[in-house]
């Protein structure tokens, strides 16, 4: 992968969702790849993102919603 796609500082980047920071750190939803910290709407895009930060990160990739 040449270049990752553009996120926004509060967008899942699963599912494109706009997300609360604050909130997403207090349930969790939070993790650090590539020295970048990603935000989660819920658990479920959180474990396909860290299974397969790749496939996310691309830009071809479209956000779920």
């Amino acid at each position: 992968m040449s270049e990752a796609r553009h996120i926004e500082a509060e967008e899942d980047p699963v599912c494109g969702m706009r997300v609360d920071p604050e909130t997403a750190r207090a349930r969790g939803l939070t993790l650090i790849h590539d020295g970048r910290e990603y935000l989660f709407c819920g658990k479920g895009c959180l474990l396909e993102f860290r299974d397969d930060p790749a496939t996310f990160l691309d830009p071809r990739h479209p956000p779920l919603m």
